[in-house]
């Protein structure tokens, strides 16, 4: 689901809305559901309430971290570079969470872990290489902005763990997409005319699917699997998304799918499921 979310964003641009306008319709159509997940458990756990109270804010500034910075980047992004590179270099956040996992806590980083990165980076290069030349010098602010996004994404899901198993995954979820919400709405009419909010139906639906389908019911998993299974294995196996991605892209956006696609997809892949196999060693 999260690896359909550069296509409909890239569909949405092509309706004609902004980032501005998408992250915060995105956010209006979503919030109502954090809502009701955060009072269905919040009453159904009413002993565990100064556990939730006690993480409001760490819980909060995550949020707005994970999916209002990371995303808002993300969009920006989106603008300059095709979905499929986007994908791919939102995609390094795996290894970014390793490599932060080691530096920060001391975790064992995976055997031959840096010709794993060389492999890794050199697939995205390859796609950098063919989108330079194809749509232009902007491709490098928007692979940029892109890699931003990893990196506080990265950062997101790393932290979130010790947070996530004092007080659950869908209380951790609600608490930090509502606090995102509320930092996109701060934003949105600090920087924004409201009535930009004022867009065609057509525009309205493929932004409360984009909510629905590409935000909330994703975010509500993946902070369930790292509840389950940790932070590096959650990114890792996600690694099946920029495949996802390229084959939707080219279906429904139009987008080439050359040989430097495809080699470059073939070696993130490899380099991860490389890395979570030595991982389980």
């Amino acid at each position: 689901m999260f690896s359909l979310k550069p296509i409909l964003i890239k569909y949405i641009y092509a309706l004609g809305l902004s980032s501005e306008q998408v992250i915060a319709l995105r956010m209006v159509f979503a919030a109502p559901f954090y809502i009701l997940v955060l009072l269905f458990f919040g009453i159904k756990n009413i002993a565990k309430r100064s556990t939730y109270i006690m993480h409001i804010l760490p819980a909060s500034l995550l949020g707005i971290l994970g999916y209002f910075i990371a995303t808002y980047l993300d969009l920006l992004g989106l603008q300059y570079i095709s979905a499929q590179l986007e994908r791919v270099v939102l995609f390094s956040f795996p290894t970014l969470v390793v490599l932060m996992s080691y530096f920060f806590f001391r975790t064992k980083l995976p055997r031959n872990i840096w010709w794993l990165l060389a492999m890794s980076y050199s697939g995205i290069l390859l796609i950098f290489a063919h989108d330079i030349q194809t749509l232009g010098t902007e491709v490098a602010l928007g692979t940029i902005l892109v890699f931003c996004s990893a990196i506080a994404f990265a950062i997101y899901v790393l932290l979130s763990k010790p947070i996530i198993s004092r007080i659950g995954s869908q209380i951790f979820t609600s608490i930090a997409m509502l606090a995102a919400s509320l930092a996109i709405a701060a934003y949105f009419v600090l920087t924004q005319d409201i009535n930009d909010l004022r867009v065609a139906n057509h525009a309205y639906m493929s932004v409360a699917c984009l909510a629905f389908f590409c935000t909330v019911i994703p975010s509500l998993l993946v902070a369930e699997a790292i509840n389950q299974i940790g932070p590096e294995q959650t990114s890792i196996v996600g690694t099946c998304g920029p495949v996802i991605t390229s084959i939707v892209a080219v279906m429904w956006l139009g987008e080439a799918f050359t040989v430097y696609h495809a080699s470059g997809v073939a070696l993130i892949m490899c380099a991860l499921v490389l890395m979570v196999k030595k991982s389980d060693r």
